[in-house]
């Protein structure tokens, strides 16, 4: 009997843990609209992006919050409104092969400038550190941020410091629309045109520094000042990077040392014509995209292979302009398993092995007809030479594996000479240890696997 009982209790502790982990929340603060499909990006909401549900309301519009000024503390009161001049601003966006048309209109309404969400927002960021949510209005240059401590809600305001350069016309390119705190502690916000990085701090005496224009890398296939991307996200890693996110999916890594972005590809599986708007990170090299239009649905990707796959397992979402949750991109190692002890007769040169390694390697490298890779053993974030002797003319895809066959990345190369090597980029976020480099030809009937080396 006792036994029966313990292996019933046994039973229902396994299947609540599988159920807590099936029911395991990701959460991110989302600015969303009051209804889904909705367009006026007024509300903000923690919602849980494995279900799309809505876990706490964190600022609604038809509430009236306490506002104040972010350095004195003393209330603000409300201002007269000003009324903007009719505008009209038109540009397109290419989504998945697809011409989206964004039109946005002003028709010399009054803006309320003093309200916290008056002209809606698409730039959001999670300052663990203080619990603030800071965030800036479209069409109004100003820096804000939303005291999570506070048992009501509390907005705080940097008034009449410029935050970004967004002038009296209210341009698109200028318009602020990713944000992100990074690893060092600091807010960093862009413009769609990213002409303009802005800097803010977050400690006592904060400073708002425009660092200027980010710059592309040489050889960017996709420039980042490009409007088809403008709106999107950022996401911050542990080291001196942000990842930048446009609104049709493509992906740049920008250091911040020396604020030149390199574009790292476009991200592949999403439904047709789903913009990527706001982009938090769930862990390690995974990103949780949202879209600004779309209701269907939350996706994720991987940053080493930008293959994205939906998340939210429910119905329709909130779909919104921005995400936020704080979590960094980090360089997560995986646990090696230890292979059986193997008792030795004479000490292992390993420096020797590797020098043995180099030349078998050399020696593959020049034999006729055949498909090898060099240097290997290779830094981790380095790039390898495939070379291509004697081979049919033709397409080919080389994939990085790990050693249990899973994709890693991949790229397709053109071949037509008959000697012919194509230059292959690892992913910086990889850890040491074996891989596998496949090459496959146009009709994946044929293959060759060489095995890799990566080092730190």
């Amino acid at each position: 009997m006792k036994q029966k009982v313990l292996l019933l209790l046994l039973s229902v502790l396994v299947v609540s843990g599988l159920s807590a982990q099936k029911n395991k929340k990701i959460t991110a603060f989302a600015i969303t609209a009051m209804e889904k499909g909705g367009s006026h990006w007024s509300e903000v909401r923690l919602v849980d992006v494995a279900t799309g549900e809505v876990v706490e309301t964190i600022y609604a519009s038809s509430e009236t919050p306490a506002v104040f000024n972010a350095r004195t503390g003393k209330a603000i009161e409300l201002k007269q409104a000003a009324v903007a001049p009719p505008q009209e601003y038109r540009y397109t966006r290419n989504v998945d092969g697809q011409q989206v048309t964004i039109i946005r209109r002003s028709h010399g309404n009054a803006i309320s400038t003093d309200q916290p969400f008056a002209t809606k927002s698409a730039a959001l960021a999670y300052d663990k550190k203080h619990d603030r949510l800071y965030y800036t209005p479209m069409g109004i240059d100003q820096l804000r941020y939303i005291d999570m401590k506070s048992k009501t809600v509390k907005v705080f305001y940097f008034e009449d410091e410029p935050f970004g350069v967004l002038g009296k016309n209210r341009e698109v390119a200028k318009q602020i629309t990713r944000m992100v705190i990074a690893s060092d502690g600091q807010g960093y916000a862009l413009t769609n045109d990213a002409h303009h990085l802005v800097r803010f701090e977050t400690d006592k005496k904060p400073e708002i520094t425009d660092l200027g224009s980010v710059a592309d890398a040489p050889g960017n296939a996709v420039s980042v000042h490009s409007a088809a991307g403008y709106g999107g996200d950022l996401v911050a890693d542990e080291k001196k990077n942000l990842y930048l996110i446009t609104a049709n999916r493509n992906v740049f890594k920008i250091s911040l040392e020396n604020r030149v972005a390199s574009y790292v590809g476009a991200i592949t599986g999403l439904p047709r014509g789903y913009t990527t708007n706001g982009a938090v990170v769930e862990g390690a090299s995974t990103v949780i995209v949202t879209s600004a239009h779309s209701t269907q649905g939350y996706y994720k990707f991987d940053l080493n292979t930008l293959q994205a796959e939906k998340i939210s397992s429910g119905g329709t979402v909130y779909n919104a302009s921005d995400l936020a949750n704080g979590t960094l991109v980090s360089a997560k190692k995986k646990k090696e398993k230890k292979e059986p002890a193997v008792a030795e007769t004479k000490p292992v040169d390993k420096e020797n092995e590797l020098a043995v390694e180099r030349k078998r390697n050399s020696e593959q490298v020049s034999r006729p007809g055949s498909i090898s890779v060099y240097p290997n053993p290779v830094v981790s974030g380095g790039s390898v030479r495939v070379r291509f002797s004697d081979q049919p003319g033709g397409r080919y895809t080389i994939q990085l594996l790990d050693i249990s066959g899973k994709l890693i990345s991949s790229r397709s190369v053109t071949i037509s000479n008959k000697l012919q090597e194509e230059p292959y980029r690892l992913p910086e976020l990889i850890t040491s240890g074996n891989y596998l480099l496949k090459v496959v030809n146009e009709a994946d009937q044929s293959s060759v696997v060489n095995k890799i080396v990566v080092q730190q």
